[in-house]
């Protein structure tokens, strides 16, 4: 789940955000005041457009009867909330709120949009029953672990990658099954078969079974069993059962039992190993973790914080920052960076893959060194080469191995904001662009992407070779003439306009076309901040607001869903226990890990 950026992004940069990160107010409390003090408001000042006449926006608040109804639209309060802390609403033309009625209405809509009841069992569910297919990058690392065979079959027979928008690749909604996809699968496995060496057991029966716990992740009832040994009896060879099983939904699928009843349950102990595995290592489950499972020993607290401190620090644990950082990050984009060798002819692919190399290193060095997730917003080293060195202008730097690099404040390094890759997959062809690192920042940083522009806003036209360069504050003020692109810009571009000193490949300058940068930025709040340590003081006061995000991306990709409102109490308790823990990488997956959405399932509901 998305949550609308404007007024995030207010509460996290321009103050309020310390207000609602006080504890929110009880329910009574919160039930009374609505009848007493925002009922009246809204009745007064709301009910012409959001009654039952109009419902403009889907709105209808006439039909709150009470307290308990009210508190029960925590999603539809987290809206209203945006637009009348933006004064969006009442819009113009319509009488305004006075100050008082105002305040009164903000102060109520914070702790109705915080609002939920962590204690009451009813708050506990752990999000809709999902079917979730192996994605690309499962598949072929579960075959690798599974068979032996190291060659990308998917690759070889033609399996696309997951067409997911936004959205992670292991979405469950992008995760269907085609009947083209079906006919690679049964391609794949007979591939897979011709390049797996000769299985060796005391039996084909021990071996077939053997294989398909493997596969499926779990103990093969004998039932199961019986069937795949009746195609072996038809050939009297291990291939026909073995492909049974590298076609089989049981494989394909990461299928999870259903119980009767409406109630959640937990997970079997190999169904938890396997969301694990996946979630850690992108790959099926290994046999250290699936005997725990097997055995029942994930039900204990020091065996399952053992299984995943050990899964972090294997190397499989990259998976973490090639599929899931890499995406959370927009990071993939950089194959496709804009900015051309004509303008920028240190930009080259040598140079490109060394910006690739360093985010990839300072992220899964943070996964192994079990570091502070807040060093992604500022930290005092960066891990380099002599080729990235050179570019960032950081002497003393020698080798092609990537090091860790102290650094000073003259470097202008330091935590994600500073590093080539997202400097440069945020720029167009020949220059910087405020409102893509705006917008990075804002989707990023703080998952709060703004809204897509309006069709007729228009481009900024490209300038050419050997023209006199122009800022781009010079070409948004021709540009954002619309009062719609204007209001825009004026909450994105602030935050890119503090990374003007690097331009557009990520190198640092003091000057643009001879003249000094204008690196100021203002908040629509009107707070004023400078350059790249002005940005980083803002983003140190919301580094709450960025932490809350990480681990809604990270829950996200975890459970192949968007957030929902059910997740609120196991966000808040994983943030918690991260803050104890001194925000380490590591106190965050186990929290996802030990989560009660992580750990539990509810049955499909029955269609008529």
């Amino acid at each position: 789940m998305r949550r609308a950026w404007v007024g995030l992004l207010l509460a996290a940069l321009a103050g309020s955000l310390a207000a609602q990160s006080t504890p929110p107010a009880g329910g009574d409390a919160l039930a009374a005041g609505f009848v007493k003090d925002i009922r009246p408001v809204l009745e007064s000042a709301c009910s012409k457009c959001h009654g039952p006449q109009k419902k403009k926006g889907g709105l209808d608040f006439s039909r709150l009867k009470d307290g308990a109804a009210a508190l029960r639209e925590r999603r539809m309060w987290k809206k209203a909330l945006l637009q009348v802390d933006e004064h969006e609403m009442p819009p113009e033309g319509e009488k305004p709120l006075s100050p008082e009625q105002r305040e009164t209405l903000l102060a109520w809509l914070r702790g109705a949009a915080a609002y939920i009841d962590c204690a009451n069992p009813a708050e506990l569910d752990p999000g809709p029953p999902l079917i979730r297919r192996l994605n690309r990058t499962e598949y072929v690392n579960s075959v690798r672990d599974l068979s032996g065979v190291t060659v990308d079959v998917a690759a070889e027979v033609g399996i696309p990658e997951e067409a997911t928008g936004t959205a992670f690749d292991t979405s469950a909604n992008a995760l269907v099954l085609p009947p083209a996809l079906m006919e690679k699968y049964f391609a794949a496995a007979d591939l897979i078969l011709e390049k797996m060496k000769p299985l060796a057991g005391p039996s084909p029966r021990d071996l077939i079974r053997a294989f398909a716990r493997r596969a499926y992740r779990r103990p093969i009832q004998d039932d199961e069993l019986d069937r795949l040994m009746a195609l072996h009896a038809r050939e009297k060879t291990l291939r026909l059962p073995l492909k049974a099983i590298l076609v089989s939904p049981h494989f394909l699928f990461r299928v999870e039992r259903e119980q009767p009843g409406n109630a959640p349950y937990a997970l079997s102990g190999p169904e938890l190993a396997t969301r694990i595995s996946y979630f850690l290592w992108s790959t099926m489950p290994d046999e250290a973790l699936l005997a725990d499972a097997e055995a029942g020993r994930l039900s204990e607290a020091a065996a399952l914080e053992g299984q995943v401190r050990r899964m972090l620090a294997h190397a499989n644990g990259k998976s973490m920052t090639s599929n899931f950082a890499f995406q959370w990050l927009q990071l993939k984009k950089l194959d496709f960076a804009r900015p051309s060798t004509e303008f920028f002819p240190a930009f080259n692919n040598k140079l490109k893959q060394a910006m690739r190399d360093e985010a990839s290193t300072f992220l899964d060095k943070l996964r192994q060194e079990d570091g502070s997730v807040l060093d992604l917003l500022d930290c005092d080293y960066a891990w380099l080469n002599d080729d990235l060195a050179k570019h960032y202008g950081i002497a003393g730097i020698e080798g092609k191995q990537f090091r860790k690099v102290a650094l000073k404040p003259e470097n202008h390094r330091g935590g994600l904001l500073g590093m080539g890759a997202v400097l440069a997959l945020t720029s167009h062809t020949s220059r910087t662009s405020p409102t893509l690192r705006g917008k990075w920042i804002l989707e990023s940083i703080f998952g709060t992407p703004p809204p897509p522009p309006p069709p007729d806003a228009g481009t900024i036209k490209e300038q050419k070779k050997g023209a006199e360069p122009r800022t781009f504050r010079e070409l948004m003020a021709q540009h954002a003439v619309q009062p719609s692109c204007a209001a825009c810009h004026r909450r994105i571009d602030p935050l890119g306009f503090a990374l003007e000193n690097y331009d557009a490949v990520g190198a640092w300058r003091d000057t643009q076309g001879g003249k000094p940068l204008d690196a100021v930025g203002v908040l629509p709040s009107g707070e004023q901040f400078e350059g790249v340590p002005g940005l980083k003081q803002v983003l140190a006061r919301s580094r709450d607001a960025f932490e809350r995000n990480l681990i809604e991306q990270m829950l996200s990709y975890a459970l192949g869903r968007d957030v929902q409102d059910s997740d609120e109490c196991a966000i808040r308790g994983i943030q918690a226990a991260a803050a104890k823990d001194g925000h380490r990488y590591s106190s965050i997956v186990l929290g996802i890990v030990k989560s009660f959405p992580f750990r539990h399932r509810k049955t499909i509901e029955a269609k008529d």
